[in-house]
């Protein structure tokens, strides 16, 4: 069941009055608005970061999925691991170390929500996971150039 499916399934339940626990509950939706340049930016480093790791031969599970602790940009599976990639999108060239892009307690988070998506799709704790990180740097009227840090934290 993809994610939205699982939120839909959720609101019903809530709108039915009962009372289960699903045991993963959304983050409240901010307001709608036009997506900004660093949006679009982003987005599009995401669609590029889940495009090469397809390449590779990774099964793309979810992206921008929205969990309590946090929203990971993707989760793949590179054979039998379990991957949770942040994927950070720059213009400029002053972003040369991405895990330093990366704050421990955003790593922090990660780990969190890589637990709630265990406990959502009925996974066994040991499972093999791994946190990776993508670094896009895409200067305005050039190409993008991709760096993967597998295993980052």
């Amino acid at each position: 069941m993809r994610f939205m499916e699982f939120l839909r399934a959720l609101a019903s339940e809530l709108s039915a009055g009962r009372n289960e626990d699903p045991g993963v509950v959304p983050r409240k939706k901010r307001g709608f608005s036009a997506p900004s340049a660093k949006d679009r930016l982003g987005r599009a480093g995401e669609e590029l970061a889940a495009e090469r790791f397809k390449k590779g031969g990774w099964k793309i599970l979810e992206r921008n999925l929205s969990l309590p602790s946090c929203e990971i940009d993707i989760v793949a599976r590179d054979g039998g691991t379990l991957v949770f990639v942040e994927v950070k999108t720059r213009r400029g060239e002053g972003y040369s170390d991405p895990y330093a892009e990366v704050p421990a307690s955003r790593r922090n988070r990660m780990r969190r929500a890589a637990s709630e998506y265990l406990r959502w799709r009925g996974l066994d704790r040991r499972t093999p996971c791994r946190f990776d990180i993508a670094m896009i740097v895409w200067p305005e009227g050039e190409d993008p150039r991709f760096n993967h840090i597998k295993d980052a934290f």
